[in-house]
């Protein structure tokens, strides 16, 4: 679903792009704007003039103070990663005015879906050389990179399912700032269109660290069982059912607490937090609620007291 409609790269001021090329020390020849992705900012394949392509994103703040901050945020957690994180580089950070813009290595893959077992192999690799690493220093705990993870005690039942399980979930989601605690990196934005997919290495890289934080190490795992039913499977959704439920039984129990807890978020968030410029987001945090269904109904049923 496209969230908002991106600016062009050639709507960024001349300054700006002039000083991305500035702090590349090489000029840029040629650009390919991108699309997707929860930013109404520009992203753009830029080819440079030695023949590399890098990847450029920008933002103002006077469009969206939230993404100007995020793309700051990115920056300063690009450069603490460890090398062997699969993560792309930071090449430039510059800011003129109310804009910022970031310029890092180019991932290699696809970042569309639907997701396939293939996908989700490299995707599930990515994040377990992720949560092999100790967060570094100053990334804060994941609990101030979450929100709203309350959002089954404060949903007002609007069908049976709700009726039947909001009070469930809420009970399996409480206490969540406790057990998603932990010292391992976590990316905390897990998504389709967050990875770059190599078919042809099977491996993935791990896109857009903004929400970067010390946690838990099964949680980008758990997001991704997630988002494998939200965004769906190549074969349909009861295999992107079957799919997430093998990842989570795999993981810890607090992982499926996650999911539910998640789920309660989006929930929550859809009735709750309107955005003009993302004007489709309450709709795509709506029908991931509903695609999830059939999955919480068995995570509850399993972390019910028997």
């Amino acid at each position: 679903m496209p969230f908002t409609p991106r600016a062009a790269w050639a709507d960024v001021p001349a300054a700006v792009r002039s000083a991305v090329a500035d702090a590349l020390g090489v000029a840029v020849v040629d650009h390919r704007d991108l699309r997707g992705g929860m930013s109404p900012g520009p992203a753009a394949a830029l080819t440079l003039a030695d023949g590399r392509t890098v990847f450029a994103k920008a933002m103002s703040a006077e469009v969206r103070a939230h993404n100007h901050l995020l793309v700051r945020r990115e920056s300063a957690v690009l450069d603490v990663l460890p090398v062997s994180v699969p993560a792309p580089r930071r090449l430039a950070t510059v800011e003129r005015g109310a804009w910022i813009a970031l310029v890092t290595t180019w991932a290699a893959g696809s970042t569309e879906g639907p997701w396939t077992d293939e996908s989700i192999d490299a995707v599930t690799g990515a994040c377990r050389a992720v949560s092999g690493h100790r967060a570094p220093a100053g990334l804060r705990p994941v609990a101030e990179r979450i929100f709203d993870f309350d959002g089954w005690e404060r949903v007002v039942p609007e069908d049976d399912w709700e009726v039947a399980y909001a009070d469930r979930a809420a009970g399996v989601a409480a206490d969540w700032v406790r057990w998603t605690s932990g010292d391992a990196l976590v990316h905390r934005d897990l998504r389709a269109d967050n990875v770059a997919v190599d078919s042809a290495t099977g491996s993935a890289t791990l896109l857009d660290w903004a929400y970067a934080a010390a946690g838990a190490p099964w949680i980008d795992l758990a997001q991704l069982a997630a988002d494998i039913v939200g965004t769906g499977h190549r074969r349909g959704g009861q295999v992107a059912t079957d799919r997430a439920y093998r990842l989570i039984q795999t993981l810890p129990t607090e992982a499926a607490r996650f999911v539910v807890a998640l789920t309660g978020m989006w929930r929550i968030r859809a009735a709750t937090a309107q955005h003009a410029a993302l004007p489709t987001i309450s709709t795509w945090r709506r029908d991931r609620v509903r695609a999830l269904r059939p999955l919480l109904t068995r995570l509850l049923t399993d972390l019910s007291p028997t």
